[in-house]
């Protein structure tokens, strides 16, 4: 887990984790405190079990401080979740996540989050619609286990032996599109990939409101939550096979494109945090 001066959020999620944990589940939580500030070691320190902490540097981003948190694993556990810090889950969470782990035993399992007011269906598992890497369809159910080709990394598990073989987050990206490189490489390791079917938990997206200045508008848009230009480059390379450039150029003026067409100067856009 990846944490950075949300210690009220960080505290709740523990909360939630406490209440859910009833399928007997052992857990060595590693968290990768990025620089904190607002006394987010102190929640960390005052949890009924053992967080092994990974210090950042305050300026690493989710991607870089789940690598480094996961760098820190010795032992040889059964399989490693991903979870963020600003989730909040349901009492029925870890017995969604075992059913799965019975039911898909040789698959990374995907968590579906819900927001917490709308219950509007924000983080899952994502079907590839073609071989554009970035045109995905979200898919959600309820009830069902859905085969993805990727997905958001809020809740994932993914059992030992896949993390062996697929290798660590690519701590090359910073924030975005790190989840979703991870996924695709799982698909082409061999790996399948479902979302569970029943919700395990509930989130937020951040909104964002547009800078005033035109500058600073073009900062955010490239900024590492937003569209990174090397880490844009580095995804497309990866995933587009040998024509990559041909698909790299919409989206390195795509940022751009969005500044020059708000007509507003507080459009509120969600960002995964």
């Amino acid at each position: 887990m990846a944490c950075h001066n949300r210690a009220s959020i960080t505290q709740e999620f523990f909360a939630s984790f406490i209440e859910s944990n009833r399928t007997g589940f052992t857990f060595e939580f590693i968290v990768c405190d990025d620089g904190s500030t607002d006394g987010t070691s102190a929640v960390l320190e005052s949890q009924p079990f053992p967080i092994k902490v990974v210090q950042g540097t305050g300026n690493l981003f989710w991607a870089k401080s789940m690598a480094l948190a996961e760098a820190a694993i010795e032992s040889c556990p059964d399989g490693v979740l991903w979870v963020n810090d600003d989730l909040k889950l349901n009492k029925d969470a870890f017995e969604t996540l075992l059913d799965g782990m019975v039911t898909h035993q040789n698959s990374v399992l995907i968590g579906q989050v819900v927001d917490q007011d709308s219950e509007e269906f924000i983080y899952g598992g994502y079907r590839r619609l073609g071989r554009h890497p970035l045109k995905v369809q979200r898919v959600s159910d309820s009830d069902a286990y859905l085969s993805v080709d990727t997905f958001n990394g809020n809740f994932v598990y993914i059992p030992t032996h896949i993390r062996l073989a697929v290798g660590p987050i690519d701590s090359f990206y910073q924030h975005a599109y790190a989840d979703i490189d991870y996924g695709y490489r799982v698909t082409k390791a061999g790996y399948s990939i479902f979302t569970l079917p029943r919700v395990v938990g509930t989130g937020f997206g951040n909104k964002i409101t547009w800078p005033k200045e035109f500058r600073k508008k073009i900062a955010q848009q490239t900024s590492a939550k937003f569209n990174p230009t090397a880490s844009q480059i580095h995804f497309f390379r990866n995933h587009t096979g040998r024509l990559w450039f041909l698909f790299l150029p919409f989206y390195l003026i795509r940022p751009f494109l969005k500044v020059l067409l708000v007509n507003s100067s507080k459009l509120s856009v969600l960002v995964k945090d």
